[in-house]
């Protein structure tokens, strides 16, 4: 099954607030203490803060995070947010001590000039949570994502259309060297399939970021991993993967899913088009 490996998951785990491109290549990642890494292209049971502290420092070049927590829905009061987000509710949340301190240990596993691209919906971007780690990653660019939904999901005021992503850094921030693809849109639109995870991202976007921020055999982390993309990414890219998602219910789900069971390596012409995407904008001449 293209060399994927599946681990049964135990007795879900819960989150609990704890105190508080880079071009590398694979080189990077034989690097560490040898064992230190966990079995990699897995998908497994786990507690986010767990596994990135039982990583050894500078071992990957790229994370995505995705943190599932409440803070908008209880500031508005919904309560039972019906059938639309009855299924959002049942994953379990994280505090933002608990957030914060997974930020905290993804910094430390990055390179330097590792990138973190954490997905944030519009509360916790105005209230701008990533500032409370900005010592440690700091937030160089913003793309904004339409999922293209009609007529969008709750809001007083706007409808809900999708999310942002914010790219932070781990110093020195470094631009040209670190970003290959200058294509990529700051405004991104696709659909996604709720179906396979609640919280599912862009697929396409994902591919786009691995591509152009990482080398073939690099390490990418995901501690929040939900549906699993970025692992179905990673393998399509000929990249490592390490991650996790602390739901039982959707590790099973995806290690059963006919995603996994049909994952292939790019053809050679999705492979020309990431490659062409890569060089569509030229690098301006001022260095970052």
């Amino acid at each position: 099954m293209n060399g994927i490996k599946m681990l049964n998951c135990g007795r879900q785990s819960r989150h609990e607030l704890q105190p508080g491109p880079a071009t590398a290549s694979a080189r990077h990642v034989a690097a560490c203490t040898p064992g230190a890494l966990p079995n990699r292209n897995i998908a497994r049971c786990k507690d986010a803060l767990e596994l990135l502290t039982s990583l050894p420092n500078s071992c990957a070049s790229l994370a995505f995070f995705d943190p599932q927590h409440r803070d908008v829905l209880d500031k508005l009061a919904y309560g039972n947010e019906g059938a639309r987000q009855r299924e959002r509710c049942k994953l379990p949340a994280m505090s933002k001590g608990y957030i914060d301190a997974c930020c905290r240990e993804i910094a430390r596993v990055l390179v330097p000039s590792g990138y973190c691209l954490r997905w944030m919906d519009t509360f916790t971007l105005c209230e701008a949570h990533h500032l409370r780690v900005a010592d440690v990653l700091k937030c160089v660019d913003l793309i904004s994502w339409d999922d293209e939904r009609k007529p969008g999901g709750n809001g007083y005021r706007s409808r809900r259309c999708g999310g942002y992503l914010l790219v932070l850094q781990k110093p020195p921030i470094r631009a040209r060297a670190t970003w290959r693809d200058h294509g990529i849109r700051d405004h991104w639109s696709e659909k996604v399939d709720r179906k396979i995870h609640p919280h599912v991202k862009p697929q396409g976007l994902i591919e786009r970021l691995i591509a152009a921020t990482t080398a073939p055999g690099d390490l990418v982390l995901d501690p929040a991993a939900g549906g699993f993309g970025v692992l179905t990414a990673c393998l399509r890219l000929g990249r490592e993967f390490v991650g996790c998602d602390v739901d039982a219910a959707t590790v099973a789900h995806f290690n059963e899913s006919a995603v996994i069971k049909n994952v292939d390596s790019l053809t050679e012409n999705e492979r020309a088009k990431l490659v062409a995407a890569s060089h569509e904008a030229r690098p301006s001449k001022r260095v970052r």
